[in-house]
């Protein structure tokens, strides 16, 4: 049976690495906090998203750790 793909949304999900805490003092190990940011429009290029995810981090207290892009997709069978 033929299977149609259709694009719902596109998201980005970045890991920022937290290695202290609100008053300055290290934490050892850092811990990973996971923010999830969207929806983006399906035709994003990865470029648009990582662009993105770069000048978030410029605003950002903690460091990028990993930024990965999340799409969501409807499958129909014919």
């Amino acid at each position: 049976m033929p299977v149609t793909a259709t694009p719902i949304q596109t998201q980005l999900r970045i890991t920022f690495l937290v290695d202290h805490d609100l008053d300055g003092n290290p934490i050892n190990p850092p811990e990973k906090v996971t923010r999830t940011y969207g929806p983006f429009k399906t035709t994003a290029t990865n470029q648009d998203l990582w662009d993105f995810a770069a000048g978030l981090a410029d605003l950002q207290e903690y460091s990028i750790d990993s930024v990965s892009r999340i799409d969501e997709t409807s499958l129909v069978g014919a």
